[in-house]
């Protein structure tokens, strides 16, 4: 039985597109968005208005990476048309805690009663809004952003305490939305 090369092809719509020896960067409105691929793999290229990816063989290892590499890049397009958006929500039964965008930081005081402020980094493209006790985690590359989010989530770990009575902490309450 012989297994046949599938190419795929995802269309572009009006984003600019440039390919690089293992990262695409799409642009559209002065937004960019950058990710690396696997060159080991496949091989893309873009005519016309879409990017085309091309598997080097049939292997079901290919096919993953062709498959994850197309879910990519249709995340960029969609990230780049409309913000992805997660949203937390701050929990605290013991001590109140305040959280504070510092320049491309999230500070986080009082936490447990913690002398020392907790500090996690927002990454490139992300914008950190705090409403109330509502943390907004927007922005247009839709694993960057997930993993703001996630850093924040992680900063307010409770480690060597019960859980269930401990149960301070930023939490994600909404993944992914777009807006």
């Amino acid at each position: 039985m012989v297994k046949e090369h599938k190419n795929t092809s995802v269309d572009l719509a009006d984003v600019k597109c440039e390919i690089g020896l293992d990262t695409i960067v799409f642009e559209k409105n002065g937004k960019k968005v950058e990710f690396k691929y696997n060159p080991v793999y496949i091989t893309l290229n873009k005519t016309g208005n879409a990017i085309e990816l091309v598997p080097k063989n049939t292997k079901k290892r290919t096919k993953a990476v062709v498959n994850s590499t197309e879910k990519h890049i249709i995340n960029a397009i969609k990230g780049l048309n409309k913000e992805y958006v997660y949203k937390l929500a701050i929990v605290y039964s013991h001590f109140p805690i305040t959280v504070k965008v510092e320049g491309n930081e999230v500070v986080i005081s009082n936490f447990l009663g913690e002398k020392k402020p907790r500090k996690t980094k927002v990454l490139a493209g992300c914008k950190v809004e705090i409403k109330g006790r509502d943390i907004i985690v927007k922005g247009h590359d839709k694993y960057k952003t997930g993993q703001t989010a996630g850093n924040i989530e992680k900063a307010t770990r409770v480690v060597g305490r019960d859980f269930r009575i401990f149960d301070d902490g930023c939490y994600i309450v909404e993944k992914a939305k777009q807006e």
